[in-house]
């Protein structure tokens, strides 16, 4: 049985309320954790293709830049040389790479967007990830799915600037 069919399920799910309508908790978990994984892997498939097309963005949009400045570099050189037609020649092609730069502009900040809203799921996955384990954990030491989580498990997936922030938050709480 399947218990997500999106991503945003996934985040938005209440563990304990669908653990407690199941007849068999530990088994439920089992698979709900193996669902996640599956999303996980799909997440970071995601993060990772956005991320390729920023950079393959920045680079054509440098390229096309520079494209710019050689076409207009031509038109100045046409002008000193008298040529007015090869000039406006060079003009046109200069305007037609300005408006490819314009889409190509819009088309990174997609991109951008895109890129960190699925690095937001990702993490929003991964912490899912990390309280269905301390459920399956809470469930194995014979507690009921509704128990309250206050023992938060080691080893879960945790990314430096995360790691930087509790660290942060802990010297806090010692002051």
């Amino acid at each position: 049985m399947s218990f997500f069919s999106r991503l945003t399920d996934i985040v938005t799910c209440n563990l304990t309320q669908v653990l407690s309508e199941e007849s068999d908790p530990e088994l439920a978990i089992g698979q709900i954790i193996g669902e996640i994984e599956d999303g996980l892997a799909g997440a970071e498939r995601s993060v990772n293709t956005a991320s390729a097309s920023v950079e393959r963005l920045r680079r054509e949009l440098v390229e096309y830049t520079e494209r710019i400045e050689h076409w207009d570099h031509q038109a100045r050189q046409w002008v000193r040389k008298g040529d007015e037609r090869q000039a406006r020649l060079s003009l046109i092609c200069r305007h037609e790479v300005e408006d490819l730069v314009a889409g190509l502009s819009q088309q990174l900040e997609a991109a951008e967007a895109t890129r960190e809203h699925m690095t937001t799921t990702l993490k929003a996955l991964q912490a899912r990830l990390a309280e269905a384990k301390r459920k399956k954990e809470q469930l194995e030491a014979g507690k009921p799915p509704d128990a309250p989580d206050d023992t938060p498990s080691e080893g879960g997936p945790v990314d430096a600037l995360r790691a930087q922030r509790v660290e942060d938050d802990l010297e806090a709480l010692k002051r």
